[in-house]
Protein backbone atom coordinates (compact mmCIF):
# COMPACT_ATOMS: atom_id res chain seq x y z
CA UNK A 1 0.00 0.00 0.00
CA UNK A 2 3.04 2.04 -0.36
CA UNK A 3 1.50 4.46 -3.60
CA UNK A 4 -1.83 4.80 -1.31
CA UNK A 5 0.04 6.08 1.70
CA UNK A 6 1.58 8.25 -0.15
CA UNK A 7 -1.09 9.39 -2.09
CA UNK A 8 -3.30 10.25 1.29
CA UNK A 9 -0.61 11.94 3.01
CA UNK A 10 1.41 13.42 1.01
CA UNK A 11 -1.09 14.32 -2.06
CA UNK A 12 -2.81 17.49 -2.90
CA UNK A 13 -6.37 17.56 -0.65
CA UNK A 14 -7.76 18.72 -4.05
CA UNK A 15 -6.42 16.27 -5.96
CA UNK A 16 -7.95 13.56 -3.55
CA UNK A 17 -10.96 15.68 -3.29
CA UNK A 18 -11.62 15.47 -6.99
CA UNK A 19 -10.72 11.49 -7.39
CA UNK A 20 -12.76 10.63 -4.48
CA UNK A 21 -15.91 12.24 -6.18
CA UNK A 22 -15.37 11.08 -9.64
CA UNK A 23 -15.27 7.62 -8.48
CA UNK A 24 -17.98 8.20 -6.34
CA UNK A 25 -20.31 9.51 -9.50
CA UNK A 26 -18.77 6.15 -11.36
CA UNK A 27 -19.83 3.93 -8.81
CA UNK A 28 -23.24 5.31 -8.86
CA UNK A 29 -23.59 5.04 -12.52
CA UNK A 30 -22.15 1.85 -12.32
CA UNK A 31 -24.78 0.25 -9.65
CA UNK A 32 -27.34 2.89 -11.99
CA UNK A 33 -25.96 0.46 -15.30
CA UNK A 34 -26.34 -2.78 -12.83
CA UNK A 35 -29.96 -2.11 -12.00
CA UNK A 36 -30.68 -1.42 -15.73
CA UNK A 37 -29.31 -4.82 -17.12
CA UNK A 38 -31.05 -6.47 -14.25
CA UNK A 39 -34.82 -5.45 -13.75
CA UNK A 40 -35.21 -2.73 -16.09
CA UNK A 41 -34.76 1.44 -15.85
CA UNK A 42 -38.14 1.88 -14.54
CA UNK A 43 -39.37 2.93 -11.39
CA UNK A 44 -39.89 0.31 -8.98
CA UNK A 45 -43.18 -0.70 -7.19
CA UNK A 46 -44.14 1.12 -3.80
CA UNK A 47 -43.59 -2.18 -2.30
CA UNK A 48 -39.86 -2.92 -3.89
CA UNK A 49 -39.20 1.25 -3.28
CA UNK A 50 -39.81 0.71 0.87
CA UNK A 51 -37.54 -2.25 1.04
CA UNK A 52 -34.34 -0.25 -1.09
CA UNK A 53 -35.16 2.31 1.14
CA UNK A 54 -34.51 0.06 4.56
CA UNK A 55 -31.43 -0.93 2.66
CA UNK A 56 -30.28 2.69 2.22
CA UNK A 57 -30.70 3.87 5.28
CA UNK A 58 -28.91 1.08 6.55
CA UNK A 59 -25.65 1.18 4.50
CA UNK A 60 -25.83 5.22 5.12
CA UNK A 61 -26.05 4.44 8.69
CA UNK A 62 -23.14 2.31 8.74
CA UNK A 63 -21.02 4.70 6.98
CA UNK A 64 -22.30 7.84 9.30
CA UNK A 65 -20.83 5.39 11.80
CA UNK A 66 -17.88 4.74 10.03
CA UNK A 67 -16.99 8.05 9.35
CA UNK A 68 -18.00 9.20 13.29
CA UNK A 69 -15.30 6.80 14.42
CA UNK A 70 -12.41 7.44 11.70
CA UNK A 71 -13.08 11.59 12.38
CA UNK A 72 -12.74 10.87 16.67
CA UNK A 73 -9.39 9.20 15.99
CA UNK A 74 -8.36 12.19 13.91
CA UNK A 75 -9.35 14.28 16.49
CA UNK A 76 -7.95 13.13 19.45
CA UNK A 77 -4.45 12.97 17.74
CA UNK A 78 -4.57 16.44 16.90
CA UNK A 79 -5.90 17.38 20.97
CA UNK A 80 -2.41 14.94 21.85
CA UNK A 81 -0.35 17.35 19.78
CA UNK A 82 -2.05 20.46 21.31
CA UNK A 83 -1.75 18.85 24.63
CA UNK A 84 2.03 17.68 23.85
CA UNK A 85 2.85 21.45 22.85
CA UNK A 86 1.22 22.75 25.90
CA UNK A 87 3.26 19.76 28.19
CA UNK A 88 6.70 20.85 26.59
CA UNK A 89 6.05 24.49 27.53
CA UNK A 90 5.59 23.56 31.23
CA UNK A 91 8.27 21.60 31.13
CA UNK A 92 10.40 23.72 29.83
CA UNK A 93 9.69 26.60 32.20
CA UNK A 94 9.82 24.73 35.04
CA UNK A 95 13.52 23.44 34.50
CA UNK A 96 14.67 26.95 33.27
CA UNK A 97 12.94 28.26 37.06
CA UNK A 98 14.82 24.93 38.31
CA UNK A 99 18.18 25.55 37.24
CA UNK A 100 18.46 29.18 38.42
CA UNK A 101 19.10 27.99 41.72
CA UNK A 102 22.53 26.15 40.66
CA UNK A 103 25.38 28.51 41.42
CA UNK A 104 27.28 29.96 38.53
CA UNK A 105 28.16 29.68 36.32
CA UNK A 106 26.39 26.27 35.28
CA UNK A 107 23.23 27.71 36.27
CA UNK A 108 23.53 30.57 33.91
CA UNK A 109 24.59 28.29 31.11
CA UNK A 110 21.86 25.66 31.75
CA UNK A 111 19.56 28.77 31.70
CA UNK A 112 20.70 30.23 28.25
CA UNK A 113 20.77 26.44 26.79
CA UNK A 114 17.20 25.95 27.99
CA UNK A 115 15.94 29.18 25.82
CA UNK A 116 18.12 28.23 22.92
CA UNK A 117 15.96 25.05 22.84
CA UNK A 118 12.45 26.72 23.43
CA UNK A 119 13.07 28.86 20.49
CA UNK A 120 13.82 26.03 18.44
CA UNK A 121 11.33 24.13 19.54
CA UNK A 122 9.11 26.89 18.47
CA UNK A 123 10.26 27.08 15.18
CA UNK A 124 9.85 23.20 15.08
CA UNK A 125 6.37 24.02 15.42
CA UNK A 126 5.46 26.78 13.49
CA UNK A 127 7.94 24.64 10.49
CA UNK A 128 6.13 23.81 7.48
CA UNK A 129 6.65 19.68 6.60
CA UNK A 130 9.86 20.45 4.34
CA UNK A 131 11.50 22.36 6.97
CA UNK A 132 10.93 20.27 10.39
CA UNK A 133 13.76 17.52 9.77
CA UNK A 134 16.47 19.72 10.20
CA UNK A 135 15.00 21.04 13.51
CA UNK A 136 14.17 17.71 14.70
CA UNK A 137 18.06 17.24 14.09
CA UNK A 138 18.70 20.36 16.19
CA UNK A 139 16.82 19.53 18.61
CA UNK A 140 18.49 16.11 19.36
CA UNK A 141 21.66 17.91 19.20
CA UNK A 142 20.40 20.35 21.87
CA UNK A 143 19.29 17.76 24.15
CA UNK A 144 22.38 15.43 24.22
CA UNK A 145 23.97 18.93 24.94
CA UNK A 146 21.47 19.61 27.53
CA UNK A 147 22.16 16.20 29.02
CA UNK A 148 25.68 16.44 29.34
CA UNK A 149 25.83 19.69 30.74
CA UNK A 150 23.39 19.09 33.35
CA UNK A 151 25.51 16.11 34.70
CA UNK A 152 28.27 18.60 34.83
CA UNK A 153 26.39 21.15 36.82
CA UNK A 154 24.96 18.88 39.27
CA UNK A 155 28.10 17.19 39.94
CA UNK A 156 29.01 19.59 42.94
CA UNK A 157 25.26 19.53 44.41
CA UNK A 158 24.87 15.59 43.38
CA UNK A 159 24.54 14.75 47.62
CA UNK A 160 21.99 17.66 47.96
CA UNK A 161 18.10 17.64 47.14
CA UNK A 162 18.88 20.14 44.32
CA UNK A 163 20.29 17.60 42.37
CA UNK A 164 17.14 15.61 41.95
CA UNK A 165 14.82 18.76 41.90
CA UNK A 166 17.09 19.98 38.76
CA UNK A 167 17.81 16.83 37.33
CA UNK A 168 13.71 15.58 37.50
CA UNK A 169 12.95 18.99 35.40
CA UNK A 170 15.78 18.30 32.66
CA UNK A 171 14.56 14.87 32.30
CA UNK A 172 11.11 16.25 31.55
CA UNK A 173 12.15 18.39 29.23
CA UNK A 174 14.55 15.85 27.25
CA UNK A 175 11.59 13.04 27.38
CA UNK A 176 8.37 15.49 26.18
CA UNK A 177 10.39 16.68 23.14
CA UNK A 178 11.10 12.71 21.75
CA UNK A 179 7.31 12.03 22.82
CA UNK A 180 6.17 15.19 21.04
CA UNK A 181 8.06 14.20 18.20
CA UNK A 182 6.54 10.79 18.23
CA UNK A 183 3.25 12.08 18.17
CA UNK A 184 3.96 14.41 15.47
CA UNK A 185 4.69 11.48 13.14
CA UNK A 186 1.83 10.00 14.07
CA UNK A 187 -1.00 9.59 11.33
CA UNK A 188 -4.21 7.43 11.00
CA UNK A 189 -3.48 3.62 9.58
CA UNK A 190 -3.71 3.97 5.99
CA UNK A 191 -5.69 0.64 6.13
CA UNK A 192 -8.66 2.15 7.95
CA UNK A 193 -8.85 5.05 5.42
CA UNK A 194 -8.35 2.61 2.40
CA UNK A 195 -11.38 0.95 4.00
CA UNK A 196 -13.20 3.92 4.71
CA UNK A 197 -13.21 4.92 0.79
CA UNK A 198 -13.79 1.48 -0.40
CA UNK A 199 -17.73 1.49 1.84
CA UNK A 200 -17.91 4.78 -0.01
CA UNK A 201 -17.76 3.46 -3.14
CA UNK A 202 -19.69 0.67 -2.20
CA UNK A 203 -22.35 2.97 -0.83
CA UNK A 204 -22.51 4.75 -4.33
CA UNK A 205 -22.53 2.13 -5.81
CA UNK A 206 -25.86 1.04 -3.95
CA UNK A 207 -27.52 4.22 -4.39
CA UNK A 208 -27.15 3.78 -7.56
CA UNK A 209 -28.71 0.85 -7.98
CA UNK A 210 -31.64 1.63 -5.77
CA UNK A 211 -32.58 4.87 -6.48
CA UNK A 212 -32.36 4.04 -10.75
CA UNK A 213 -35.44 5.31 -11.85
CA UNK A 214 -36.75 7.74 -14.81
CA UNK A 215 -36.54 10.81 -12.06
CA UNK A 216 -33.18 12.13 -13.10
CA UNK A 217 -33.45 14.27 -9.40
CA UNK A 218 -31.92 11.45 -7.66
CA UNK A 219 -28.75 12.04 -9.92
CA UNK A 220 -28.93 15.72 -8.11
CA UNK A 221 -29.29 14.87 -4.84
CA UNK A 222 -26.91 11.81 -4.53
CA UNK A 223 -24.37 14.30 -6.23
CA UNK A 224 -25.10 16.40 -3.16
CA UNK A 225 -24.44 13.52 -0.80
CA UNK A 226 -21.25 12.57 -2.83
CA UNK A 227 -19.57 16.10 -2.11
CA UNK A 228 -20.73 16.09 1.49
CA UNK A 229 -19.18 13.12 2.17
CA UNK A 230 -15.91 14.17 0.25
CA UNK A 231 -15.94 17.20 2.47
CA UNK A 232 -16.18 14.87 5.52
CA UNK A 233 -13.05 12.81 4.56
CA UNK A 234 -10.73 15.89 3.69
CA UNK A 235 -11.69 17.39 6.99
CA UNK A 236 -10.29 13.96 8.39
CA UNK A 237 -7.46 14.33 5.85
CA UNK A 238 -6.29 17.74 6.98
CA UNK A 239 -6.79 16.92 10.52
CA UNK A 240 -4.23 13.99 10.40
CA UNK A 241 -1.63 15.81 8.33
CA UNK A 242 -0.02 17.70 11.39
CA UNK A 243 2.84 18.58 9.21
CA UNK A 244 1.43 19.56 6.01
CA UNK A 245 -2.45 20.33 6.65
CA UNK A 246 -4.10 23.38 6.81
CA UNK A 247 -5.37 22.57 10.44
CA UNK A 248 -2.24 23.55 12.20
CA UNK A 249 -1.99 22.92 15.96
CA UNK A 250 -1.82 26.39 18.46
CA UNK A 251 2.02 27.44 18.87
CA UNK A 252 0.34 29.96 21.54
CA UNK A 253 1.93 28.57 25.00
CA UNK A 254 5.77 27.98 23.08
CA UNK A 255 5.30 31.94 22.28
CA UNK A 256 4.51 33.06 25.20
CA UNK A 257 7.60 30.79 26.66
CA UNK A 258 10.13 32.10 24.51
CA UNK A 259 8.67 35.58 24.69
CA UNK A 260 9.48 35.88 28.13
CA UNK A 261 13.25 34.96 27.65
CA UNK A 262 15.86 37.63 27.32
CA UNK A 263 16.70 38.48 23.90
CA UNK A 264 18.83 35.67 22.26
CA UNK A 265 22.59 36.53 22.77
CA UNK A 266 21.46 39.24 25.68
Amino acid sequence: MGWWSHFINEGSLALIALALFVAQVLARELGSLTHRLVVGATDDPPEEASDKGFIQSGVLGLLALLIAFTFGMAVNRYETRRDMVVAEANALGTAEMRVQLLEAPQGAQLAQMLHAYARTRLAYGLAGAGDKPALVESSAKQRTALQTATLSALVPVRTTPLAPFVGAAINSVLDVGAEREATLSATLPVTILAALVVYILLTAGVLGYSLTGVRPRHRVATGIVFALLTMAILLILDLDRPQGGTIRTDQAPMSQLVAGFPPAGG
